[in-house]
């Protein structure tokens, strides 16, 4: 049924909950796994994108080249440092997924992870997408967007979604807060 199983993977804990569950479905499928990791600037612990950066000096704060020039020095290095964690990362569940006997390869592109997923997905020619659900709600889900919810509508294959506990902390600090502010009134 399943020939390639794409599997997204980023730096949060979710990652190793859709990893165990992206082996468990390759091993009943006798499926190969293609790791992704997309870089971003969205990503937790990536650098920021300057906001001097060349293409955008329409919407720059400063428009004195040596500042744009320091600004974007800062931004190269720690985007340089940024790179190789997501190898690293990419080279550790490859291990695991093949210690697991599944024919694994991965793959780092920079890019929107939304969009990314899906357009490599299709060019990869994956029969199923398994990607985590951070569960985030209100305010977050507004900010941040939700890279799951983007994939599961515009993705050309199956999607698993792996819902993690993260969801769970959230309520908990919501009735905590909610007893909190009770307490109060």
């Amino acid at each position: 049924m399943f020939d390639k199983i794409l599997v997204a993977i980023d730096f949060s804990a979710v990652s190793q909950k859709v990893l165990d569950t992206a082996i468990s479905l390759a091993k009943s499928a006798n499926a190969n796994l293609i790791l992704l990791h997309v870089l971003s600037s969205e990503e937790e612990g990536s650098s920021m994108l300057s906001s001097y950066f060349p293409p955008c000096t329409d919407n720059c704060i400063h428009l004195d080249p040596q500042i744009m020039r320091r600004a974007n020095e800062v931004y190269q290095r720690e985007w340089k440092l940024f790179k190789p964690k997501g190898l690293e990362s990419l080279r550790f569940y490859g291990k695991k997924a093949i210690s697991a006997g599944v024919q694994t390869e991965t793959s780092q592109i920079i890019g929107h992870p939304s969009s990314t997923i899906c357009e490599f997905a299709q060019s990869c020619n994956a029969d199923v997408i398994v990607i985590g659900r951070q569960g985030y709600s209100g305010l977050k889900k507004m900010f941040l967007g939700s890279v799951s919810n983007y994939v599961v509508h515009h993705a050309p294959c199956s999607i698993l979604l792996v819902q993690t506990p993260i969801l769970q902390q959230e309520k908990e600090s919501i009735v905590v807060e909610s007893i909190e502010t009770k307490a109060f009134v």
